[in-house]
């Protein structure tokens, strides 16, 4: 006698034995039970869930000798005839070998007479979506009025298809994809009838292969028994399906941790000599590092299909990478991958791929780079002497005054620079630029001691706005870094309007978010009251500023990219996604 399958032995005979698909066979029973059966269903669903297995069985739940029953008899003859599929009543019709017209009309003609020997005649249409327009449409009055002892049953895995007008007159039911956990049990039990010993990884390994189909599972595990015999074990069942077992994903990671391309030369050779497939190999990576971030952003274990074992050692890595980490190899692994199916040198692009996980850069936090911007800091002049040179410039004292004005202005402001020059040092001394970041740190011979005054003017304030600077970076160090960019325009009712040039925006922002100790430093530091500051977005000229700015900042990588790409345009090859070339300095 021939080999019977594991998919055809082990075929539900009933509602109850069908695994995954309680939502569907808890209605088609209360259906069944209620005397409310619909003349017409679809199932929709991926392959090998129990589409058509259901139709059987609602075909012999309407058909067993017995009685209209949820539960068939199964050895009766009309049961017999169905489950062999040679029941002159239930019929099984191919949709992609017989899906034009003239079918259609066949079936029309034949569905007018009554069944033969059972109550109802059943139509199981199976892929009805590769039917043609044509035949749907002639399908469509029989399907809405048929016959009182005909019902149709239609099994479809692509359902977007299937034309509207055959979907409004069918009851739809949507077959789900079986968890690898419920597959797994149903595989134990299988191979427990079959004598077959097998453990918890290998029965996870085959759910997991079937990617959700029972058939698809049941099949792999018929592949296995006849590799491995009656003892199976997972080195065993990843040799014969060639999937590589997740420990060479944990031994992949430990060569990134150390970065040591020698070691991930001498790994790919060996997964190479194992004859582990390529792409099946990219296939589980990218599972491995799914599941590598459902653990680190959930924590939850049951929304991934491995052991408590593989669970725990996972969980050990997840630490040493960000979520930012996972998806960047996540994206690269799948951008890579349609390259690596379709390329003729396979080796080099998997090596590649490899390659550029070993030498990914970790990615950095806004907030990390937010923290640098504002401790940016540049060369601050300050030379008394170019001050006087600055405030040649107008002012702006009070929006009503007019451009005539500024020449007296000037004047009162050179004689208060003159009366304070004889007061203060001669020179303030310059803060060298570091080639990194660094806190402002310019030495400085403080003013004569402030005095309390009642008044106060713009050309006093310009004139001591680098010691006020200078006073706040004392007490405020980050505050008074963000002043340095920042120049007074004006005064007008106890107002003071501050300017920042608009490419500087951090700094105005920062020092927005702290004003009110802003207003209380000036206050103190000129022994004054009631000034309120006022901070605009404004542009503000080089020759204006009181404090000059140079940007002693490195290029980013943008600007070496553009400037390396002006000089060799052929190099652009290197930065095309997803290869991430970057400058080292």
């Amino acid at each position: 006698m021939s080999y019977l399958v594991i998919a055809r032995k082990y075929r539900p005979l009933n509602f109850e034995d069908v695994i995954g698909q309680e939502h569907v066979t808890t209605t088609l029973i209360n259906a069944i039970n209620n005397n409310k059966v619909h003349h017409a269903y679809i199932f929709t669903g991926p392959r090998g869930v129990g589409k058509t297995t259901v139709s059987r069985i609602l075909a012999k739940a309407l058909n067993c000798e017995t009685g209209i029953t949820p539960k068939p008899c199964g050895v009766c003859k009309n049961c017999k005839e169905i489950d062999l599929g040679n029941s002159l009543d239930v019929k099984e019709i191919d949709g992609a070998s017989n899906r034009g017209i003239d079918e259609i009309r066949d079936l029309r003609d034949d569905i007018k007479f009554a069944p033969a020997s059972c109550r109802k005649k059943i139509y199981i249409i199976d892929e009805v979506h590769m039917l043609t327009n044509q035949a749907f449409n002639a399908l469509l009055k029989t399907l809405e009025e048929p016959p009182e002892h005909a019902i149709f049953i239609f099994a479809t895995t692509e359902i977007n298809e299937v034309p509207a007008t055959i979907l409004s007159r069918c009851q739809r039911h949507d077959f789900k994809r079986v968890s690898s956990n419920i597959n797994s049990e149903s595989l134990r039990n299988i191979c427990t009838a079959e004598g077959v010993q097998i453990d918890d990884e290998s029965l996870l390994l085959i759910s997991r292969s079937g990617d959700g189909s029972v058939r698809d599972s049941q099949s792999i595990l018929d592949q296995v028994i006849a590799y491995c015999g009656t003892t199976i074990t997972i080195d065993q069942a990843s040799e014969a399906l060639g999937i590589p077992k997740i420990d060479i994903y944990f031994d992949l990671l430990d060569i990134v941790n150390e970065k040591n391309t020698g070691k991930l030369v001498e790994y790919i050779e060996k997964i190479s000599s194992d004859g582990i497939n390529f792409v099946s190999y990219i296939k589980g990576l990218l599972e491995f590092f799914r599941n590598m971030l459902v653990i680190q952003s959930t924590g939850n274990e049951n929304l991934i299909d491995l052991t408590s074992e593989s669970i725990n050692k996972l969980k050990n890595y997840t630490s040493k990478y960000s979520d930012k980490d996972i998806l960047f190899f996540l994206d690269l692994i799948s951008k890579s991958n349609s390259k690596l199916k379709s390329s003729p040198f396979i080796r080099i692009e998997f090596e590649i791929i490899l390659l550029k996980i070993l030498h990914y850069a970790p990615v950095s936090k806004i907030e990390d780079i937010l923290d640098k911007l504002t401790a940016v800091t540049g060369d601050f002049p300050v030379n008394l002497d170019d001050i006087i040179s600055k405030l040649s410039i107008p002012v702006k004292t009070d929006r009503s005054v007019e451009k005539t004005d500024n020449a007296i202005v000037n004047t009162e402001i050179k004689t208060a620079v003159s009366e304070e020059k004889k007061k203060a040092s001669d020179e303030i001394i310059i803060s060298e630029p570091k080639a990194e970041v660094i806190e402002e740190k310019t030495q400085i011979e403080v003013l004569p001691e402030k005095t309390t005054t009642t008044s106060i003017n713009i050309s006093t304030i310009l004139i001591k706005w680098e010691n006020f600077v200078n006073n706040v970076s004392a007490n405020m160090p980050n505050i008074g870094n963000m002043l340095f960019f920042s120049m007074p325009v004006g005064l007008n009712e106890n107002i003071l309007e501050i300017k920042f040039d608009p490419k500087h925006k951090i700094q105005r922002n920062l020092c927005e978010t702290k004003i009110k100790e802003l207003t209380n430093e000036f206050n103190s530091f000129f022994g004054m009251k009631n000034i309120k500051l006022q901070i605009n977005e404004e542009i503000v000229n080089d020759n204006e500023r009181i404090l000059k700015i140079k940007n002693n900042q490195k290029k980013t990588q943008e600007e070496k990219r553009k400037d390396l790409l002006e000089i060799s345009p052929e190099l652009k090859f290197l930065f095309d996604d997803p290869f991430n070339c970057k400058f080292i300095d």
